[in-house]
């Protein structure tokens, strides 16, 4: 698989955004977020069992041992298992995880017996990093995801310009020899 450090960048903004959330509930109460991300973690883990995954071969440990990493990564952020399009999965996992991300935000805000004055920049950091990493992840999918071609994808400019460049300097080759061609014409 090709990773592209556009999406790797918007993956961090997401990683920046669910750690965040992790940790300003965990300064609350770690057992509730202890059981927050075991849900998490078991909803991840039957989803990831369901896969038709087959990553090594005949051998069932190996391939269950897959399932528990991958299923532990996907706490964290997406990565997807299963050939296809994955907008829908995508879709319920940026959802469950970015409600689990503000319902962590608000737990945190409303047990917090007096409120510092770093509260609102916090808040705006994981709401913020979470809803801008989300823009921007379907914007890199719609527009330059490399399985895609868009208008303004460079495979598609390149021809475009080589026509232009002939055009403009005609058969020949040169700017020269067009200009002087052009000069003696009029």
């Amino acid at each position: 698989a090709v990773v592209s450090t556009q999406s790797t960048g918007i993956k961090c903004l997401m990683c920046l955004a669910r750690i965040v959330a992790i940790l300003l509930a965990i300064t609350i109460s770690g057992y509730v977020v202890l059981g927050v991300l075991a849900v998490h973690w078991l909803s991840c883990l039957i989803y990831v069992a369901f896969a038709r995954t087959h990553f090594y071969g005949g051998l069932v440990w190996n391939e269950w041992f897959f399932k528990l990493v991958t299923s532990i990564t996907l706490i964290l952020v997406f990565i997807n298992i299963v050939e296809g399009k994955s907008r829908v999965r995508w879709g319920i996992y940026h959802g469950y995880t970015g409600l689990q991300n503000l319902g962590m935000v608000l737990f945190w805000y409303f047990k917090m017996p007096n409120h510092p004055w770093y509260t609102n920049a916090l808040i705006g950091l994981v709401v913020g990093s979470t809803l801008l990493g989300s823009l921007l992840s379907l914007l890199y999918y719609w527009f330059y995801h490399p399985s895609k071609t868009p208008v303004m994808h460079l495979s598609r400019i390149r021809p475009t310009l080589e026509r232009l460049k002939e055009k403009h300097l005609g058969q020949s080759g040169t700017r020269s020899e067009r200009t002087e061609m052009h000069v003696t014409t009029i």
